[in-house]
């Protein structure tokens, strides 16, 4: 006869599988050992979780920049330096690059929701957002005029439900934008005109 549903056997078992398998390797029971201010002080600190994501992925775009640009290459410490010196409230792009060639990237790192094959409303909104800002520029970023730059937004690969949910964006994207943006293919001859999804893990 099966157990009757308990929400803190649930939440407990989640939350020390993972710490385990994740963090410590052991099998103690940590959610007991926790107060409920410990547990406000760990959400306070998981908050930082998205940036972290987008700061690793940022840096990988850097490197996938380089390799396909010898400018960027060359200057790749500039970059680097850039986006290490970057707060993660800032309101610019999360890549500028200038000087023989120009690029403008924003990163999002955005998982369908509930393991779906759709970005959810406000992801698709945030989304949208920054294709326009990639198009018509930021105010908080006149280094580089739109216009002379390629752009990119590159999206967090998390698999099959990213390829899926981006497809399904592009395809119901709002009139201004259809016919503007577009899927990377390596080799392809860019446009400053468009902007291009890359995906990157």
């Amino acid at each position: 006869m099966s157990q009757p549903y308990n929400r803190e056997i649930e939440l407990r078992d989640r939350f020390n599988h993972f710490i385990a398998d994740k963090i410590t390797g052991g099998s103690e029971d940590y959610y007991s050992k926790l107060s409920v201010e410990d547990f406000e002080d760990l959400k306070t600190t998981l908050r930082d979780i998205h940036n972290i994501i987008t700061y690793r992925t940022t840096i990988r775009f850097i490197e996938w920049v380089s390799e396909r640009f010898p400018y960027v290459r060359e200057n790749y410490q500039v970059y680097l330096d850039q986006v290490l010196n970057t707060k993660p409230s800032d309101n610019g792009y999360d890549l500028v690059v200038t000087g023989d060639i120009n690029v403008i990237a924003e990163i999002k790192c955005n998982k369908p929701i509930n393991d779906g094959y759709k970005f959810g409303s406000a992801q698709k909104t945030g989304i949208v957002k920054d294709l326009r800002s990639l198009l018509e520029g930021k105010s908080k970023a006149k280094s580089v005029s739109p216009n002379t730059a390629f752009k990119f937004l590159v999206i967090y690969d998390f698999g099959e439900h990213t390829m899926r949910a981006s497809h399904n964006l592009i395809k119901n994207l709002p009139d201004d934008l259809k016919g503007k943006v577009g899927f990377y293919g390596e080799g392809m001859l860019l446009s400053q005109d468009h902007v291009y999804l890359v995906f990157l893990k």
